[in-house]
Order: C-alpha cells, then sequence, then structure tokens
C-alpha cells in the first residue's frame, strides 16, 4: 500500500518469511520512502507529541523483543502440526501455543480462540492480530499538534459552519494524559521500545475509523534523535507569531538546477560546507554555519522582509560576500527553502 508519504508498506508476511504460516511477499513489498521536511511534516500531521512508551500489543512480534521468534516457531509447528494431523489434541495445542504468543490478547479474543473448531479458524486469529500492526500507547509529555486545534483551522472550520464539538467526537478519546497510534510491522514500522520517548507525528488511519497511525516514512524518531525537528515545534507551539523558517543549502554549483530536486534538498551536489550565512532584517543580523552537507537554518521568524548573504569560512576577520541573493519577504507560519550559489569555495581564505 502507498500511503501519502510514499510509503510502501511491508506487510507482515515480508516480516516473518521464517513462518509456515505464512506465504513469501515479493521483493517490491519492502518499505520506500519520501521523507519531508520538519515544516512539511508538522502541517500534513494531525496529531504531533512528545510521549514515553507504556505499552505495546501485541509485543511479542516487537523487533526487539527476543521472545518473538521462538514463540512464533512454536506457535508454526503446532499449526502444522493441527493441520496435517487433525485431532483433538493437536487443536488443544495448537491453543496454547496461540494464547503463549499473545498473552496481551483481550479477554475476548481469548474466548473466541478457545472456541475455535478447526486450525483454520485460529490462523485466521492470528492474521487478524497482527494485520493492524502494533497498538502502542503514549504517556503524553508534550503536545505540539492536536488534529485541527491550529487557530487558522478554527477560522475556516468556523467560515464553513462545520461543528467543531461533532469532530472532537469523532476523534479517538483515550484517558486523559495518553495517546493510542498504531504503527505497522516489518520495514514501514517504527520499532517502538516500552520506556523510550519518542517525537511522535500522526495522522488518521485510513483503514480504520476513530483511530491513529505513524510509520517509518515520517519524521518519528526517539526524541535523542530529534534535535531539528524539536527547535522548529518550539516556536510553532509558544510562539506561533515567529514560527516561519529557513532551511537552507550552500552550493558552489551553478548549475544545480539542472539535477535538483526540491522535495530531496539534502541530495543537492558541489555543497558548500562551513560557510557563513547571515540573515538580516531591519537592524537585527543573525548568523548561522553551514554544516558538512551545506545545510543551515534560521528558525524562530516572524512575518516581515529579509536579505541573505553568505561569506567566506573566515568572516567576521575577513568580510568577503559570496552570495548576496535579492531581498524577500516571508509570510507567517511559513516555511521557506532558499539555496544559495556561492561565487567560491567558502573555506579558501579561512585563517590557518
Amino acid at each position: 500500500m502507498l500511503n501519502e508519504r510514499g510509503c510502501v508498506g511491508a506487510s507482515i508476511i515480508a516480516v516473518l518469511v521464517f513462518s509456515a504460516l505464512l506465504k513469501a511477499a515479493p521483493a517490491e513489498s519492502a518499505c520506500r520512502c519520501q521523507r519531508a521536511s520538519t515544516c512539511d511534516e508538522v502541517a500534513a500531521s494531525n496529531l504531533v507529541f512528545i510521549g514515553t512508551v507504556v505499552s505495546i500489543q501485541p509485543k511479542f512480534l516487537g523487533k526487539w523483543n527476543e521472545a518473538s521468534q521462538p514463540s512464533l516457531v512454536a506457535l508454526n509447528a503446532a499449526y502444522l502440526q493441527a493441520r496435517d494431523h487433525p485431532s483433538a489434541d493437536a487443536l488443544a495445542r495448537l491453543k496454547e501455543a496461540y494464547l503463549k504468543a499473545f498473552p496481551d490478547a483481550s479477554p475476548d479474543r481469548k474466548k473466541q480462540v478457545q472456541k475455535a473448531g478447526t486450525a483454520g479458524n485460529v490462523a485466521a486469529f492470528f492474521y487478524s492480530s497482527v494485520d493492524r500492526g502494533a497498538h502502542v500507547r503514549f504517556r503524553v509529555q508534550k503536545l505540539f499538534k492536536h488534529q485541527d486545534d491550529d487557530e487558522d483551522d478554527r477560522d475556516n472550520a468556523k467560515q464553513r459552519g462545520e461543528d467543531k464539538d461533532a469532530d472532537k467526537k469523532r476523534q479517538p478519546q483515550p484517558e486523559p494524559g495518553f495517546l493510542d497510534v498504531w504503527t505497522p510491522f516489518g520495514e514501514c514500522g517504527v520499532a517502538f521500545q516500552v520506556g523510550e520517548t519518542y517525537l511522535v507525528y500522526a495522522n488518521d488511519d485510513e483503514e480504520t475509523p476513530d483511530s491513529i497511525a505513524t510509520d517509518a516514512c515520517s519524521r518519528t524518531r526517539r526524541l535523542s534523535d530529534a534535535g531539528e525537528d524539536l527547535s522548529y515545534l518550539y516556536f510553532y507551539k509558544e510562539h506561533p507569531e515567529a514560527s516561519t523558517r529557513i532551511d537552507g543549502y550552500a552550493t558552489t554549483n551553478a548549475r544545480y538546477l539542472a539535477d535538483f530536486d526540491a522535495a530531496h534538498p539534502e541530495t543537492l551536489r558541489q555543497t558548500a560546507p562551513n560557510a557563513i550565512v547571515a540573515l538580516q532584517s531591519g537592524g537585527l543580523t543573525r548568523v548561522a554555519e553551514a554544516d558538512e552537507k551545506g545545510h543551515f537554518v534560521f528558525d524562530g521568524l516572524a512575518e516581515g522582509d529579509y536579505q541573505l548573504r553568505a561569506y567566506t569560512s573566515a568572516y567576521p576577520l575577513l568580510v568577503q560576500t559570496l552570495a548576496e541573493p535579492p531581498p524577500f519577504h516571508l509570510a507567517a507560519k511559513s516555511c521557506s527553502l532558499k539555496i544559495l550559489v556561492l561565487s567560491a569555495d567558502p573555506a579558501k581564505d579561512a585563517p590557518r
């Protein structure tokens, strides 16, 4: 399945190829992603929050669960025995193996398994148990965005005459302080761990009403790995009037447009590491140093007119301008991609 982010979902079949319960998956089922920038990801997500994982169900198929493969092998062996040599004892052993593999199954599901009349019925329960993926419960630490709680969305909804109370009723309503999120098993799922804290980007699950989901093609990641996202989200939540961002790249290739992909600016060639970039507005100048990929960021910007200039890495000891594009205007709550084409290598006049 191809979702809006371009993630091709690797089915549970691809994850468990060692089990005879499942058929081999074609190679093209591997997960392929088109990841968005932080700004685009926030705009496209219904839900953005920091949360600590308190539970994962079913947990036996988790990536970091050492017991998952032995449990599945035992379940598979019991299934083959019950299928090829049907008997009451074999069916009972299959049900026991299933319940050991899914100790967190609901009471209703456990009763259904106990009442199953054939090995095929138990296998069907297996498929239905893993088909939706993992159900992850988070204790919310910080909520940045929840559905259309943005002021612009609320204003637009009022103009359309929508009933926001009705919208809230349709949204998932977990217990206060907690959020429930689904993620696929396999390559397209996020390998969450109980006790670990994450920055989560989630959206309505297209296939299941009243639920939300995230996957490996989103920018969902451990909080420890989310520094760049958190700087943007701080302004987005705490200072929306100054939540505009410039995401920029410096290059020495004047013909960069020949192979430039705006959706993946990080693949820009002939980047200019360590270029010094100055952003000016009114009487204020802010300075950033491009990283090893020529990437630089300015956050916390209000609507207004701006000017970018690039200098050699010797700045401010030596003020040599390498790029000075025309001034530009930034809209409120916007994200702007800027490519600076430098006339020379910014490190050539660096002090030695």
